[in-house]
């Protein structure tokens, strides 16, 4: 008797999203996983060890089927329309504004690919022993997925929590999709309009051809890989698929094999090796390629003995899209170019062209089973996770990657994927390393975050203004003054503890030129005394005025009666009259002597410290020049303890510095180059840019390209990725920072 049975129509995969699960027709959940994903080319040899090892171990891990899913499509762009000023009560939200029609504008000049990389997670089937290639190939009904009436989603949420876990020591970020997101995933490629759209079953207008699937104008064309490469490969090898101009479905479906049944294949398949062996020598025509393989099935045997490895059915489909037959052709033959550079052999799916679309979607249905049993160093080679933009929904815009022309967006402040949000900033002078502080700045400014700049050489004044922030002159006779006993700027609630004795010891050392043992107790008895007694705000003056009383013309009260009086003391032993409350404050200090350069940067930055402590928010704290205070103890000290702890504060400590040499002379100045989760290395001197490479251990083309970039050019270091990018600020953003330096 012939056995009846009706095609589902396209769309019909999907039944229900409900609580992050994705019901298929009959009932199978599947969960799905978005992950980032990785420079692996850019990482250096032993951390790409890492990230392998880990990848083989979330391969060990699993216990049911996985799939992994990786979409490439045109970035679309939005309105490039510059915005009118006149709809924006706040000036962050305007610039912000600008910043997006900026990206828009560039998006339709120069088309950018995503990269998105999922993992779809589906229950084990029961009874599913054996591989469907070999049992099911010509029976249809395996279109329609087994029922697991068992499984409610908890097993594999739990999986899931377990795989975000593995992703993390790869060094990726996993995060379990909702329903929003999963509706929005599916109607985009149903191509059913927006997010709200019906996502029940329904039919899709669609045409399926021999050769190709059309679903409401848009063509997709599909390919099994029926061959992988005849040589050894390393982990990487797949990164051309990466560089695909076009819309491209990159599917794998991972099924674990039982090892036992699999030990028992491999028994047969070496006899079999040998048989043919043995007789191809008796004839004389040794083949060397089956003396080769022998070897091979007898290594893969011993390693699964010795539970080395895993067996696993891999299929692999590729899918692409376009919007007509011609440019589906012209596509199709891009792809296969690449196939061929990769030496993998793909076969078309005639008259299973929708079978080879659903197997290529993140459904985790395998409906063409056209598998091939591979171990586990043979899966591991195919990691999916090669190439990362950093390009974020939201987050500060960077810039856009020199190997991609993707945009670099990015919130520094993510704890999920930074262990803090500090940044350094190293090139040499004319590299554009101010430049690129600045545009850091601002693009924190569009979005609520606030700054505090420290600017030696006044490049930052105008920039603050116009941003409608505080812009002060620090310097012996400009009339400001920050008072370092004042407790409004220096006091913090009682639940926080400070230091401000310790504090103002070590700012009245750097004014006396370092404090003997003796100075300094008696100096913290007299600080203790004039706190606690004083009915006004006390000053520094009135310490010297205790200590001048107590200990008449002491080394120490000699040279403090300097700092006290005169054009010093209206700078350190005066009320303060500056307000620092502005969302974005910064201190020129280009006109501050030598000598005064060590104490008025510590006033600042104990400021700042009390300041981070007091107020928790996110916030950059930009230290320009930062090189050149190292030699100064009390500050180096201080700058360590700022950027182990701002972290804890909601803080972003900026260091820039042209001389990235000066951070590795001590151990304490490596500290302050190596905390940074982000790196922003500019053009460097061989000299400079071998330091940068010991340090951050950078390869030998990372390497070249430090010593040959051009004005503007950085290699991002975010994390685990390094991106080389070009900074490419928005016009409004150029005109502040060029008008800010005068030019």
């Amino acid at each position: 008797m012939a056995k009846l049975f009706r095609l589902a129509a396209l769309g019909e995969e999907v039944s229900d999203i409900q609580d992050g699960l994705v019901r298929l027709r009959g009932g199978a959940p599947r969960v799905i996983v978005a992950t980032s994903s990785l420079n692996f080319q850019g990482l250096a040899p032993e951390q790409q060890s890492r990230s392998v090892q880990a990848f083989r171990d979330l391969l060990h891990a699993q216990s049911g089927p996985l799939q992994l899913y990786l979409r490439i499509r045109r970035v679309p762009a939005g309105d490039a329309r510059e915005p009118e000023r006149a709809g924006f009560a706040e000036p962050s939200a305007y610039f912000g504004a600008l910043t997006r029609s900026f990206i828009n504008a560039h998006l339709q000049d120069t088309p950018v690919y995503q990269r998105e990389i999922f993992i779809v997670l589906g229950p084990v089937e029961a009874g599913r022993q054996l591989l469907r290639s070999w049992l099911f190939r010509f029976d249809r009904s395996r279109d329609r997925p087994s029922i697991v009436a068992t499984d409610h989603g908890t097993p594999l949420r739990q999986r899931a929590q377990s795989l975000i876990e593995q992703l993390r020591r790869i060094g990726i970020k996993g995060q379990l999709l909702g329903d929003d997101a999963l509706a929005t995933l599916f109607g985009e490629l149903y191509r059913r309009g927006g997010p709200d759209a019906d996502l029940g079953p329904q039919r899709q207008a669609f045409g399926n051809r021999a050769d190709n699937v059309e679903i409401n104008g848009r063509h997709y064309l599909s390919f099994v890989v029926n061959r992988y490469p005849g040589e050894e490969v390393e982990p990487g090898w797949l990164l051309p698929l990466l560089g695909f101009k076009g819309e491209l479905h990159v599917s794998m479906h991972i099924l674990p094999l039982d090892t036992d049944r699999m030990l028992t294949l491999l028994h047969h398949r070496i006899r079999d090796l040998r048989a043919d062996d043995m007789a191809r020598v008796e004839s004389g025509a040794v083949d060397g390629t089956a003396m080769r393989t022998l070897p091979e099935a007898l290594a893969v045997h011993q390693a699964l003995v010795r539970n080395e490895e895993k067996a696993f059915a891999v299929s692999f489909y590729l899918t692409i899209g376009a919007d007509g037959p011609v440019e589906l052709r012209r596509q199709a033959e891009a792809l296969r170019g690449s196939c061929r550079r990769m030496m993998l052999q793909t076969v078309q799916p005639f008259f299973e062209m929708r079978q080879g679309l659903v197997s290529s979607w993140p459904l985790g249905m395998d409906v063409l089973g056209r598998e091939h049993i591979l171990h586990t160093s043979a899966v591991t080679t195919m990691m999916p996770w090669l190439q990362e933009d950093l390009s974020d929904a939201d987050g500060h815009y960077w810039g856009y990657n020199k190997e991609t022309g993707g945009l670099c967006i990015f919130d520094p402040f993510d704890e999920d994927r930074f262990s803090n949000a500090n940044i350094a900033v190293l090139a040499h002078s004319g590299a554009g390393k101010t430049y690129a502080a600045a545009s850091i700045v601002l693009s924190g400014y569009t979005r609520g975050i606030g700054a505090i700049v420290l600017d030696p050489e006044a490049e930052y004044g105008g920039m603050i203004r116009a941003l409608g922030g505080t812009y002060l002159h620090l310097a012996a006779g400009a009339g400001h003054a920050i008072n370092a006993l004042d407790p409004l700027l220096f006091g913090i609630d009682a639940g926080e503890p400070t230091d401000q004795l310790s504090d103002v010891l070590d700012l009245i050392g750097l004014m006396c030129g370092k404090l003997d043992e003796v100075e300094r107790a008696q100096i913290a008895a007299i600080t203790r005394s004039v706190i606690s007694n004083s009915k006004q705000t006390p000053m520094l003056g009135d310490i010297w005025q205790q200590l001048q009383h107590t200990q008449p013309e002491s080394r120490a009260s000699t040279v403090l009666r300097r700092w006290v009086t005169g054009e010093l003391g209206q700078l350190f032993s005066a009320p303060t009259n500056v307000d620092l409350g502005a969302a974005v404050v910064g201190f020129n200090l280009r006109d501050l002597s030598e000598e005064l350069i060590p104490p008025a940067y510590f006033l600042l930055a104990n400021w700042l410290w009390a300041e981070l402590r007091r107020s928790r928010r996110p916030r950059h704290l930009l230290i320009d020049e930062a090189g050149l205070l190292l030699e100064h103890e009390p500050i180096r000290r201080f700058l360590i303890r700022l950027a182990r702890r701002i972290r804890k504060y909601g803080g972003s400590l900026i260091l820039v510095s042209q001389n990235p040499g000066d951070f590795f002379e001590t151990k304490d100045g490596a500290v302050l180059a190596t905390n940074p989760s982000i790196l922003l290395l500019g053009s460097q001197k061989h000299s400079e840019a071998a330091k940068l490479q010991k340090a951050f251990n950078l390869t030998e083309p990372q390497l070249t390209y430090l010593e040959t970039a051009q004005r503007g050019d950085f290699l991002l270091v975010a994390g685990p990725n390094r991106v080389p990018v070009h900074v490419m600020a928005p016009p409004w953003m150029d005109e502040l920072i060029v008008m800010s330096r005068g030019h």
